[in-house]
């Protein structure tokens, strides 16, 4: 059987290159934040979908982490989808999660916990 490519296969070589070079969307650093409440303002979209976005995060306290994503073409609202198969991340480790994130994704982040974020970084792949 063969496969004939489709136009989102027939890639250029710079369209190639920049997928390699990870784009930073969102950087916090030592900052409280409150429970139940996206903590990025604004959202964050893909400026290349769809894509991965790479999610690294470290609590003080032990919290259920969260990506709140709407899609105005899905018309379903926003829904949560929650990290860590829905446990708690332990506090004081560091966690790296890959998250797929599709054309018209807004995406906005939550723990159910008052927490201080020691370290969160959010990069498109």
């Amino acid at each position: 059987m063969v496969v004939k490519p489709t136009s989102r296969d027939a890639r250029s070589a710079k369209q190639v290159t920049r997928k390699a070079i990870p784009l930073q969307k969102a950087h916090i650093h030592d900052t409280a934040v409150e429970a139940d409440t996206n903590f990025l303002v604004p959202d964050i979209t893909p400026s290349d979908a769809p894509c991965l976005f790479r999610i690294q995060i470290q609590v003080d306290t032990a919290a259920v982490f969260s990506a709140m994503v709407t899609n105005a073409a899905g018309g379903a609202g926003e829904m949560t989808l929650k990290f860590n198969s829905g446990a708690q991340l332990t506090a004081g480790v560091l966690n790296i999660f890959d998250m797929l994130v599709d054309v018209g994704d807004e995406v906005n982040f939550q723990v159910d916990q008052n927490v201080n974020i020691d370290k969160f970084i959010v990069q498109e792949v």
